[in-house]
């Protein structure tokens, strides 16, 4: 059985498609991790002042949903909103993109606690 070839670019990566006229490839290119770093800035960014505006307005359940969205683990008795917000804090400083794009990001979404940015992470599809 054969199989189909996949289209290369100059350095012979697999090409595997466009994404905000950025090509995708495999492994990744220049263009593909500055795009990246510029998105999860802006993501991070969100984040950020949702986390922050949940904690100012003491707001437990919202701080508790972002904390949640970066750390992929819940809080127990024994954690006040203080030590979740903090948690969270530290969470996003070490996030990676990819946990970011399959995780943090939609859960936030989902949760109506961010706003969707006009583009996203790219290269994170199978």
């Amino acid at each position: 059985m054969s199989k189909t070839k996949l289209p290369r670019d100059s350095k012979n990566r697999v090409i595997l498609g466009t994404e905000y006229g950025i090509t995708i490839t495999r492994p990744w290119n220049e263009a593909m991790y500055k795009h990246n770093a510029i998105v999860s800035e802006q993501m991070k960014d969100a984040i950020e002042k949702a986390l922050a505006k949940a904690y100012k307005a003491k707001n437990e359940k919202d701080v508790t949903i972002i904390a949640r969205a970066i750390n992929a683990y819940g809080y127990g008795q024994g954690m006040n909103i203080h030590n979740i917000h903090e948690d969270a804090e530290q969470g996003l400083d070490r996030m990676s993109d990819h946990w970011l794009d399959g995780e943090t990001w939609p859960t936030l979404i989902e949760a109506g606690l961010v706003k969707q940015l006009p583009q996203l992470l790219i290269g994170f599809k199978k």
